[in-house]
């Protein structure tokens, strides 16, 4: 890796930089420290950005920014929702601000982001923008932002459209990746399991319970994780010299057999060998979704195979045997003659065993999907938002945004239905007003929310001034009820009725009485020229 003598990172004053490494904002702490060195306390204005792929990657930036400023006076604000962030710069301005680009730009169009005081950004993770809806406040932020300062890039791997943007926005930049594995080093493999930073601990304690290891090293880089590490060990009742943790190779012996567990994934590929100290040593490796591309570029093209845990393995065992039980119950005791004489004619093409597994299987797909459990008994309420399938929108960033923007948990949010130019999500009738409030003006896909509360259509004439409909709903009326279902006719049954005069429908025209006599013995009317019958006829004008 290159290194500077005056920034150990990689990052000159004023000269745009390149940095691969995994998807972990422990490893980024070097690149980060070098920044916020430059960033001055006394001056009240934005100075470092930092652009990363969403919300929740600002959140992890900002608590890292906090974590690393320690003692001096540096704010920093996490633009996960621009109306909330946009209030507090307003009134209290900060020196660093991370946030996704379609909320930078929505702080930038609000002036409550001034691009000519920043100094520095760093975009986290490039390669995890590009191609996102994000891509495109992704270009308008550049282009707004001063090219006189510092643009630092994060990614995992270097892409042709990487290379294609680092060109345009941030050129002559210096590159700090690692050299590719020499052809005689033999590449390691890991085992991992899927986390988020919320469950790594016990997530750990699970992994620890399914492998029942003797003897383990635990791996974390902060120092923090690290003790944490070694009291989920300790509580699960290890001796300290069973579970150790290590942060250097120092700490983990080369030559030692036992199996090393990646709490956190290490900054290097030379620092993950250091560690292994062989291709023979076991590695599980605790890892998010989005740090699995990071893990084999750190294995040097390993095997990278997933870990099954306990307690998923029996739920799938249990469902299993509660199949076969259910199955022993109907060979036992009831009738599958007729189901035999139906399936005997494939037993000359499959085996027995082949066919069951092809009817279980048609079983499986054909039985319906369960009912999804309500999550609140209270009434539910649903909103109108002007975001859809046109807008690349999901039920999920939908759900999201609702619980982020209104503080609400997800138990009272209830069915979202995305359409193709709008969406419509269920909350508890008790916030429904308040969600509708926050979500106005928020920003979903780098597009502006509008929601209302969707009101009855009888509520909504009522409110607009318009007539209210009367009478039966739709379904009950006359003529729009369910068909088979028609009203009883009035007036007196149908063999009641009198008889109607004259003579039979088929009797022959001359047999009929004359058209004149239907009159009633009054003189035929007379028309005049005009049309009106006894009336005089107007003058015609050529007449006059």
């Amino acid at each position: 890796m290159e290194s500077e003598a005056r920034e150990p990172s990689g990052v000159s004053r004023g000269q745009n930089a390149v940095h691969v490494m995994p998807w972990d904002w422990s490893a980024a702490e070097p690149v980060l420290t070098t920044l916020l060195e430059r960033v001055d306390s006394a001056r009240a204005e934005p100075q470092l950005l930092i652009v990363t792929p969403d919300a929740e990657n600002a959140a992890r930036a900002a608590a890292a920014v906090v974590r690393l400023a320690g003692n001096r006076d540096v704010r920093v604000v996490a633009a996960t929702a621009s109306p909330r962030a946009g209030r507090l710069l307003r009134q209290f301005p900060a020196q660093v601000i991370t946030g996704a680009p379609a909320e930078l730009v929505s702080l930038l169009q609000g002036s409550a982001l001034k691009p000519e005081s920043v100094r520095g950004v760093v975009f986290a993770w490039l390669d995890g923008i590009l191609g996102t809806p994000d891509a495109q406040p992704l270009e308008t932020l550049l282009g707004e932002l001063p090219k006189e300062g510092a643009r630092v890039v994060l990614a995992t791997e270097v892409t042709p459209e990487l290379e294609a943007l680092i060109e345009r926005y941030a050129r002559r930049a210096r590159r700090v990746e690692e050299s590719a594995p020499a052809a005689d080093v033999l590449p390691l493999g890991a085992e991992y399991v899927t986390v988020s930073e919320a469950s790594r601990l016990v997530t750990l304690r699970r992994l620890l319970d399914a492998l029942d290891l003797p003897r383990a090293v635990l791996y974390a880089r902060s120092a923090a994780l690290r003790e944490q590490a070694e009291a989920v060990a300790r509580a699960l009742g290890y001796p300290a010299d069973a579970i150790r943790a290590a942060r250097a190779s120092g700490d983990a012996p080369m030559d030692s057999p036992d199996p090393l567990v990646l709490v956190e994934l290490p900054g290097s590929r030379e620092e993950l060998r250091r560690l292994a100290g062989g291709t023979s040593r076991r590695i599980y490796a605790l890892a998010l979704p989005s740090q699995l591309g990071s893990l084999r570029s750190l294995l040097g093209g390993g095997s990278v195979t997933p870990v099954t845990l306990l307690d998923a393995a029996e739920r799938a065992r249990g469902r299993d045997a509660a199949l076969r039980a259910s199955l022993r119950e109907v060979l036992s005791s009831g009738d599958v003659r007729r189901e035999v004489l139906a399936l005997e004619p494939l037993l000359s093409e499959y085996d027995a065993i082949e066919v069951a597994a092809a009817a279980l299987h048609l079983l499986e797909q054909q039985r319906p999907a369960r009912p999804a459990a309500s999550t609140s008994a209270q009434p539910m309420q649903r909103l109108f938002l002007n975001l859809g399938e046109k807008d690349g929108v999901r039920a999920q960033e939908i759900v999201n945004a609702v619980t982020t923007e209104a503080g609400i948990p997800g138990s009272q949010v209830g069915k979202v239905e995305v359409r193709d130019t709008h969406s419509l999500v269920e909350v508890a009738a008790s916030v429904a007003a308040l969600v509708a409030d926050k979500l106005t003006g928020s920003l979903v896909r780098g597009r502006r929310v509008q929601a209302r509360v969707d009101a009855p259509r009888d509520v909504r004439d009522a409110r607009d001034g318009r007539p209210v409909r009367s009478g039966p709903p739709r379904g009950d009326r006359e003529r729009g009820g369910p068909r088979g279902e028609r009203p009883e006719r009035s007036g007196p049954p149908r063999g009641d009725r009198p008889v109607r005069s004259g003579p039979p429908r088929g009797a022959p025209r001359g047999d009929r009485p004359d058209r004149g006599a239907r009159s009633f013995d009054k003189p035929p009317r007379k028309f005049d020229r005009s049309g009106a019958a006894g009336r005089p006829s107007r003058p015609r004008r050529d007449d006059a």
